[in-house]
This record gives C-alpha cells, sequence and structure tokens, in this order.
C-alpha cells in the first residue's frame, strides 16, 4: 500500500499510498505516511507516524495539508494519539532542495 519517497537527513522516512492519488487539472489530492526517526526523543504522547492527507497544486508549486492523523507506532500502527483537520486553506511555497520538493516532483509526475 505505502510506496517509498525518500529518507530526511534526521531518519524521518516518507511514503506516499499511490491508490490514494488523484488528479484534476493541475491539483492531486494524496495520503502520505511519514515514520519518525528512531533517533529521535520522542514523548510517550508524540506520535510515532502520521498519515497526511495532502492536496498539490502542481503548476503554483505549493501543497497544503487537508488533515493528519497520528500513531503510536510506526506504519500507521496502534492507537490514534493525534487527529487534526485544517479548516481554512492555508497553502506553502514549496522550497528547492527539500523532502516536501521530492514528494511534490513523486505525486505531480505520477504516471496513472
Amino acid at each position: 500500500m505505502w510506496d517509498y519517497v525518500v529518507t530526511s537527513e534526521f531518519g524521518n522516512v516518507y511514503y506516499i499510498d499511490p491508490l490514494s492519488i488523484k488528479r484534476n487539472n493541475s491539483i492531486v489530492t494524496y495520503s502520505q505516511l511519514t515514520n519518525y526517526s528512531k533517533n529521535k526523543e520522542i514523548d510517550k504522547k508524540d506520535p510515532q507516524s502520521i498519515v497526511q492527507h495532502k492536496i498539490n497544486d502542481c503548476e503554483a508549486n505549493r501543497f497544503r495539508i487537508s488533515g493528519l492523523v497520528g500513531y503510536e507506532r510506526e506504519n500507521a500502527k496502534g492507537s490514534i494519539v493525534v487527529v487534526e483537520i485544517e479548516r481554512e486553506e492555508k497553502w506553502l511555497t514549496i522550497k528547492p532542495k527539500k523532502i516536501a520538493e521530492i514528494i511534490h516532483q513523486e505525486v505531480c509526475n505520477y504516471k496513472y
């Protein structure tokens, strides 16, 4: 279900769900899983992984998170420890040579 995309310099591992990718002109919606690094000091209440529901604008080079769910264990397993739903459209510009750009390229160039 989850396809590996990239690992950050801090050891966070990013995946996308290819079955969730939907395109409408320049807008792509999809689900992204992030497993947080085991090297990081994590409070017991902090999620070990999160699934974000994201929207990317491939032409405007920006994205926003429509919602997320945080889990107590890797790979979206265990109890849910946080849920956030974005009520306002807050677009973020994608910066070159960052994780967001790698994921943006992956979903915007996805071959259906």
